[in-house]
Formats: C-alpha cells, sequence, structure tokens
C-alpha cells in the first residue's frame, strides 16, 4: 500500500542520516586523534629540544655581525638546528620560550639573507660572461634576450628601491646590518648590458656593410632602432652612461640618423 511505500522511505531516509552520523563521529574522532597525536609531538619535541632552543635564543639575541656573509654562515647553523622541529612555529609557542625567543631578530636576519640572494641573482642574471646567460646563435635573439633580462630585472630593483626606508628600519631595530650598494651595482650593470648589446650590434653592422655596403643599413635597420631604444632606457634607469657607452650610443644613432652634408657653395 501507499502507507507501507512511505514507511519504507522514511527507514531508508533514517538509516542514511544514521551512517553519516557514525561517519561524522569516525571522521571527528580521527581528527581528535590525529590532532592529539601532532599535540604529543610538540609537546616531546619542547621538552627535548628545550635546552638547544634556549640555547639558540640566547646566541641569535647576543649575535653580532658586521657583514652579510657572516649572518648567512650563523643563519645556515640556526635553520639546521630549528630543522629538527617538526613545526618550528608552533614548537616555539611553548611558555618556556615564548617570552625569550627573539623571532623579530631571527625574521630579519632571514630578511636580509633572502634580499641579499635576491640581489645577487639580479645582478648575475645581467652578466653575458656569467652562468645564467646562455649566448644565442644570432644578433637579433640576442638583443631580445638582453631586453627580456633587463624587463625582469627592473620593476624589481624599483621596487626594492621604493621599499628600502621600510626594510632599513626593521634591520636597524634588530641591529642587523645589509649592503645597498647592491642595487647601485644592478645599474651600473644595467649600463654594461646596454654597452654589450649596442657594441655587438654594431659589429654586426660592419661586418654586414663590408659585404653589402651601404644596403647594410636597410637590412639591419629595425634591429639597430630596437637596440637604440633599448639603450635609451637604460640610461633613463640609470641616470647615465659612461663615456665609452655614450661614444656606441653615437656611434649607433649617426648609423641609423646620418648628419645631412653640407650643400658645395656654387
Amino acid at each position: 500500500s501507499g502507507d507501507g511505500e512511505g514507511e519504507d522511505d522514511g527507514d531508508k531516509s533514517a538509516a542514511a542520516a544514521g551512517k553519516r552520523l557514525i561517519m561524522g563521529a569516525a571522521a571527528v574522532k580521527d581528527e581528535l586523534e590525529s590532532r592529539s597525536g601532532y599535540v604529543r609531538q610538540i609537546n616531546t619535541e619542547r621538552d627535548k629540544f628545550g635546552p638547544m632552543i634556549l640555547d639558540l635564543a640566547r646566541q641569535i639575541a647576543d649575535f653580532k655581525a658586521s657583514r652579510i656573509e657572516h649572518i648567512q654562515a650563523f643563519l645556515a647553523e640556526v635553520e639546521r638546528r630549528l630543522a629538527k622541529l617538526t613545526d618550528e612555529r608552533m614548537v616555539l609557542k611553548g611558555e618556556r620560550f615564548a617570552a625569550l625567543w627573539p623571532e623579530r631578530r631571527l625574521d630579519a636576519m632571514r630578511e636580509a639573507a633572502a634580499l641579499d640572494r635576491e640581489l645577487r641573482a639580479l645582478l648575475q642574471s645581467m652578466d653575458p660572461e656569467g652562468p645564467a646567460w646562455t649566448p644565442k646563435s644570432n644578433v637579433k635573439d640576442e638583443l631580445l634576450q638582453v631586453v627580456e633580462k633587463f624587463d625582469v630585472v627592473r620593476p624589481q630593483v624599483d621596487a626594492r628601491t621604493r621599499s628600502k626606508d621600510e626594510v632599513q628600519r626593521r634591520l636597524d631595530a634588530e641591529k642587523v646590518p645589509f649592503d645597498w650598494s647592491l642595487l647601485d651595482k644592478i645599474v651600473l650593470v644595467s649600463v654594461g648590458l646596454a654597452k654589450y648589446a649596442m657594441a655587438m650590434m654594431l659589429s654586426a653592422y660592419e661586418d654586414l656593410a663590408q659585404q653589402v655596403g651601404p644596403a647594410a643599413v636597410t637590412r639591419m635597420e629595425s634591429v639597430l632602432e630596437k637596440t637604440l631604444r633599448f639603450a635609451f632606457r637604460i640610461h633613463q634607469f640609470a641616470g647615465g652612461f659612461d663615456q665609452e657607452t655614450t661614444e656606441l650610443f653615437t656611434k649607433l644613432n649617426s648609423i641609423l640618423s646620418p648628419p645631412e652634408s653640407e650643400p658645395t657653395a656654387a
């Protein structure tokens, strides 16, 4: 009958709901056991590594360095020891350590070391003689690579320049030194990149001119113009050129815009 079917449906719904409750309870039980296991592990590590943590806290607070290399060497040893902890943040929140652990100072050291690595990587990325550079087989592709390298570096340098004062305040507060001259070196290396691109393109142009004469300008006009525009971008970024780079720029510009010859007097 219809009533019987309704009762069967109700029984099935109740059974399904009961099954969901049992599964939910099992999931909660697994979660609690997992969490309690995690908490036991954290508490065990607080006891086991307590002396090491207290010793590290004292060393970090007392550490004095005048150069970033010293900080990096010191940090390597700190990180090696802290790697023994399952969850560094949670272990260090223990009552024994919370008031003593010099978290801001360690964070400042880590920030300085990471920033140094970042700026040095940017420097190396713009060195055509360095390991991060794979020369291309033709000048057009090599120019494209030069421009791409600079396009990656420039926004990062701009961002670091803008945040410099804020970062310096954090580092000063924890007496952590940093050598900002790396930013100036990147600017100098960018000028070297313009020099490299222009010298490469002028050499290619002169080789072609020996073969085809004045037609070389027409055949290379596009890449010569791109090189000149790129060099001008570097000039704006760096705030100027040295004498050698200025001479290359003038020479390249004169090929594309030769001075008009003076009319001869009748």
